[in-house]
């Protein structure tokens, strides 16, 4: 028997149709090729070895989707609490034991030491009014994984994950890496750690809200 939504799932939904669409059916089989795995072991690494350093304790994970990086910083033994816009990503989620709420970002009010988001920014035609909802939340560092669409691994992988996946990728805008490091300094945020990750395919943006350093 199905469950009818709640007032507030088909608000989510009716907004962010697209994001539930792509995580439907995770609660049974998650959706993670083999290339995927090896793409999220070496973001793991890296997060670990960067974020261990830092002296933090709460940490947000905005658009947390099947909980995979909140879960590193759970394992590090950080406070972690994490929002999504997806009905299922969130039940994904609480069924793996993470804190998670169904929330749009523009709803979360509490500060965290840490902001972080792993491949959101880039899905949005103006992404710096998101951008500026997570410095907004931040008592000092914002921290997001995006695509390197400049490096040449960065730009073949996309058309390769595409082929083998179809019609379950999302819409992605072809942003520099500097364009993300010039919206956060113009908003406060200045760039601490810049660090390619996955054969440069990614990279892991540490930033820190000015005079705080």
């Amino acid at each position: 028997m199905s469950v009818k939504p709640t007032e507030k799932e088909e608000r989510f939904l009716s907004l962010y149709d697209v994001w539930e669409r792509r995580w439907l059916g995770s609660e049974s089989e998650e959706k993670l090729t083999r290339l995927g795995l090896m793409m999220f072991k070496a973001k793991s690494e890296s997060l670990t070895q960067l974020v261990g350093i830092l002296d933090i304790d709460g940490v947000i994970e905005v658009g947390c989707g099947l909980g995979h990086i909140q879960m590193v910083y759970q394992n590090m033994g950080l406070s972690t609490f994490g929002i999504d816009v997806s009905p299922t990503a969130i039940t994904v989620c609480r069924n793996k034991g993470l804190d998670v709420e169904l929330r749009a970002v523009e709803e979360e009010s509490k500060q965290y030491d840490l902001v972080s988001s792993d491949g959101m920014l880039e899905h949005f035609l103006n992404f710096e009014p998101m951008a500026q909802h997570m410095m907004r939340l931040s008592k000092r560092y914002v921290l997001i994984i995006q695509p390197n669409h400049g490096s040449f691994m960065g730009k073949t992988l996309p058309y390769l994950a595409e082929l083998l996946r179809g019609d379950d990728i999302v819409m992605e805008y072809n942003y520099r890496i500097d364009d993300f490091i010039d919206i956060f300094k113009r908003n406060g945020f200045v760039i601490r750690q810049n660090i390619p990750v996955f054969m440069d395919v990614f990279r892991i943006l540490l930033f820190e809200k000015e005079g705080e350093g």
